[in-house]
C-alpha cells in the first residue's frame, strides 16, 4: 500500500503542473484584465494605468508571468550592492514604464508557499482563503455526513423493499431532485422557509455588524440549515440510487442466500454482509465528493451569501483577481488528486479482493 501511494503521488506531479499551466493561460487570455476591472470608471492617466500594470506584474509576457507566479521573482533580480535598486535582470528586462530599474524581487512563488497578494483586496491570498475556508468546511462536512448517511440508508431500504411503495417513492423523488437545478432549489428554499415563513435567516454565515467575531457554530446553526439541506439533498438523491443498484446486485449473490440459510436474521444479512460489499461502488466517488464540497459550493454559497471559498472565487473571477483564482485552482487540483487517491485506498480497504502490493 505504501509503495502504491508513493507511486501515485509521484505520478501526480506532472499532472499538477499541467493543471496550473493550462489554467493560467486560459485565465490570462480571457477578455479584459485586472487593470481594466480595477480602474473601470476612474480618471487615471495612461501613465498611471501603465504604472499600475507594472505594479501588478501583468505587463510582462504570459510565459514570464507564469514563471514568476510559479517560482517567484527574487531569483530574477536582486540587489548585490545594497542600494535598493535591482542591478541584475535575468530572462527579461525588468524596468518600469519610464525605464526605471525596479527594486529587488520580493515574490517567492507557489512552489515556496507564496501565492502573492490579491489585486482587489490588497491582502495576501493565503490570508483571504484561510479566512473563508472555515465556512466552506462547515457546509461541506455537514452536508457530506448528513447526505451520505441518509443516501446509504435510503438506498439499502429501497433495495430491501424492492418494488414496494418505499422503493417507488424514493426512486421518483431521487429523479426529481436530480433533475431540479441546484440554484433553483436553493431559491425555493429561501422563498418558502426564509422569506414567507421566516423560520430561518435569508443568508450569511453569522451577523457581524455589531461585533467582528463570529459566534460558535452551535449558536448559529440556523444559518446552516438551508444551505446544508440544499447540498445534502443532492447527495441523498445520487447516493441512494447508486446504493440501491449496488445492493440489488449484492442480494442475488450466493453468500447472501447462504447467510439466510444459516438462520441469520434479516438485519444481519442486509447490513452486515450485504451493505459492506454494496459500499464498494460508493468508495469510488467518495474522494471526489469530498473534494467537490471542500472546494467550495459556488452556487450555494453565492445564493445564501455564505462567505466561503466558492463565493470568493466568483468575486475573484469578476474582478479578474488572478492570484486568488490561481490559488483556488491549485487548491482544487491538489484536492482532486488526493481525493481520487483516497477513493483508491478506500476501495482496497472495503473490498478484500483488492491488493495494491
Amino acid at each position: 500500500m505504501f509503495k502504491y501511494v508513493v507511486r501515485r503521488l509521484i505520478q501526480a506531479i506532472p499532472i499538477f503542473f499541467g493543471i496550473t499551466l493550462l489554467s493560467y493561460f486560459l485565465m490570462a487570455i480571457t477578455p479584459g484584465g485586472p487593470v481594466a476591472a480595477l480602474t473601470f470608471g476612474s480618471r487615471m492617466s495612461m501613465e498611471d494605468i501603465e504604472r499600475f500594470r507594472v505594479e501588478l506584474g501583468v505587463n510582462d509576457p504570459l510565459s514570464v508571468q507564469y514563471i514568476r507566479w510559479l517560482l517567484g521573482d527574487d531569483w530574477m533580480r536582486w540587489d548585490s550592492d545594497g542600494d535598493g535598486i535591482s542591478d541584475r535582470a535575468v530572462l527579461i528586462s525588468l524596468t518600469g514604464p519610464n525605464g526605471e530599474v525596479l527594486p529587488p524581487g520580493n515574490r517567492y512563488g507557489i512552489i515556496r508557499g507564496d501565492f502573492g497578494r490579491s489585486f482587489s483586496k490588497r491582502r495576501p491570498v493565503l490570508d483571504v482563503l484561510i479566512e473563508r475556508l472555515p465556512g466552506t468546511i462547515e457546509l461541506g462536512v455537514a452536508s457530506l455526513i448528513i447526505g451520505g448517511t441518509f443516501g446509504i440508508i435510503v438506498g439499502v431500504l429501497a433495495a430491501v423493499n424492492h418494488r414496494k411503495w418505499f422503493d417507488h417513492i424514493t426512486r421518483v423523488l431521487a429523479v426529481v431532485f436530480d433533475a431540479v437545478p441546484g440554484f433553483f432549489f436553493a431559491l425555493i428554499l429561501l422563498l418558502v422557509f426564509a422569506k414567507t415563513l421566516g423560520w430561518f435567516p435569508l443568508g450569511d454565515r453569522c451577523q457581524t455588524l455589531i461585533t467582528d467575531s463570529c459566534p460558535p457554530i452551535y449558536e448559529r446553526l440556523e444559518y446552516m440549515v438551508l444551505p446544508v439541506f440544499s447540498l445534502a439533498i443532492g447527495i441523498v438523491s445520487g447516493w441512494s440510487r447508486y446504493m440501491r443498484a449496488s445492493m440489488l446486485d449484492v442480494v442475488s449473490q450466493d453468500y447472501i442466500r447462504t447467510a439466510h440459510a444459516k438462520g441469520l436474521n434479516a438485519r444481519q444479512v442486509w447490513f452486515r454482509h450485504g451493505m459492506r460489499n454494496a459500499l464498494i461502488p460508493i468508495a469510488t466517488f467518495l474522494g471526489p465528493a469530498i473534494t467537490g464540497l471542500l472546494g467550495g459550493a459556488v452556487i450555494t454559497e453565492t445564493i445564501f451569501n455564505y462567505p466561503g471559498v466558492g463565493r470568493t472565487v466568483i468575486e475573484a473571477v469578476g474582478a479578474r483577481d488572478y492570484p486568488i483564482v490561481m490559488a483556488v485552482t491549485v487548491y482544487a487540483g491538489v484536492a482532486t488528486i488526493l481525493g481520487y487517491l483516497l477513493s483508491d485506498i478506500l476501495y482496497g480497504l472495503i473490498d478484500p479482493r483488492i491488493r495494491y502490493n
